[in-house]
């Protein structure tokens, strides 16, 4: 069975649209790479926004880049950016646990700048996604399944959206 059969009849997002298959003879493995990071995320938290995923892998480029630095890299507000860092963390807003993948200290030399840097088990989700990136799947995402029987993907009409 050829690569595009198996997805078609395996991953949802592999329904034979135009353009789902990037480039000529790339057939779709960038794009499938891409849906394994995403899904890594999701993994992590289903309900991330794609700011804090943006967040963690600005974070994960540039380790000990500030909260401001983040900001601006992102071409976000501060207070996002501050906001995405506390997500990430060890606390979120409003009490709710973060994710733990990153934390900010205070600059030694600054005090009121804040260093991020990741945590073990921000390198650890770091890891997998480079795994993922090189086409390792047993890196440890769980792949979204349809129900048999389902569509692999309908599209709405602007009449129905």
């Amino acid at each position: 069975m050829t690569r595009k059969a198996e997805r078609s009849t395996a991953e949802p997002w592999a329904d034979g649209d135009a353009g789902i298959d990037g480039p000529a003879g790339d057939d779709g493995v960038a794009v499938d790479r891409l849906i394994d990071v995403l899904e890594a995320f999701r993994e992590l938290d289903p309900d991330m926004p794609i700011q804090y995923a943006l967040a963690f892998l600005t974070i994960a480029r540039r380790e000990g880049l500030s909260v401001r630095e983040l900001s601006e890299r992102l071409g976000i507000a501060q207070s996002s950016a501050s906001r995405s860092v506390a997500a990430l963390s060890e606390w979120h807003s409003f009490r709710k646990p973060g994710h733990r993948v990153v934390v900010a200290r205070e600059d030694p030399r600054e005090r009121r700048r804040k260093i991020v840097t990741l945590t073990p088990e921000g390198q650890s989700l770091l890891d997998k996604l480079e795994a993922l990136m090189m086409g390792d799947r047993s890196a440890g995402t769980t792949m979204v399944r349809r129900p048999a029987g389902t569509p692999a993907r309908t599209r709405k009409t602007p009449a129905e959206a």
